[in-house]
């Protein structure tokens, strides 16, 4: 596959976006270096091969894929970013793959509708806050706050929570290799069955991270209608 360097240095949000949209419409994989000061990188891609070299501002990745392609099964974009990540990974995502190496910072992928977050580093508060029914993994410690209002898809934290894991959780799932501060509202704990196991060793596997599946727990909600009496 042909590939595209962009040089974001000195370059605005808009140059930057319409220069990769060109490159992946012509079949091209795009490398973008020295962008960390642009916020919103790659927002909205709906295709292509992206690698960002360095570290990346604010809502990267924000909005990739599209609603269609999330319900016809189209696979979006895949980006992978050598570095760290700003605040809102991957907010409203629809289908696609991020794949960050080092750390994100607060609310990432939020309101992700669809795809997969891998975030090799550590992550920060509200992680998958409304997370609608994406995959989120992270190989190292979140913060507080994480899978707040979820009403679907699937959290794994290999490290350690912080405090109000799962706070009014409404459907999904999280699992947890480490230890937490304390539980959210409508939650609990609930043992792993062969079909976790089996499941939680496939995606750590396929992104090259190891974990003591055994020492994972599950956490799920108590009911799907906390607001409203019991379901």
């Amino acid at each position: 596959m042909p590939s595209l360097e962009i040089d974001a240095t000195g370059l605005g949000l808009v140059e930057v976006n319409q220069k990769v949209r060109k490159a992946v419409k012509k079949g091209m994989r795009v490398i973008i270096k020295n962008a960390k000061h642009v916020d919103g990188l790659l927002a909205g891609l709906i295709k292509g091969e992206v690698e960002v070299e360095g570290d990346v501002g604010d809502y990267t990745a924000m909005l990739i894929g599209m609603r269609e392609q999330k319900e016809e099964g189209l696979s979006g974009p895949r980006i992978v970013i050598h570095g760290n990540a700003g605040n809102y990974l991957a907010d409203g995502a629809w289908a696609g793959e991020v794949v960050v190496e080092g750390d994100v910072g607060y609310g990432a992928a939020i309101y992700a509708y669809g795809g997969t977050v891998v975030i090799h580093g550590s992550a920060g508060d509200a992680l998958g806050q409304l997370l609608k029914g994406a995959t989120v993994i992270v190989r190292g410690d979140v913060g507080d706050v994480v899978g707040l209002y979820m009403v679907g898809g699937t959290i794994i934290v290999v490290g350690d929570a912080g405090e109000k894991i799962g706070d009014w959780m409404i459907r999904g799932e999280i699992f947890i290799g480490g230890s937490y501060k304390s539980l959210g509202s409508n939650v609990k704990e609930r043992a792993l069955s062969p079909e976790d196991k089996k499941r939680l060793k496939m995606l750590l596997s396929k992104y090259g991270i190891e974990a003591d599946i055994g020492k994972f727990r599950k956490i799920v909600p108590m009911t799907s209608r906390p607001f409203y009496g019991k379901s």
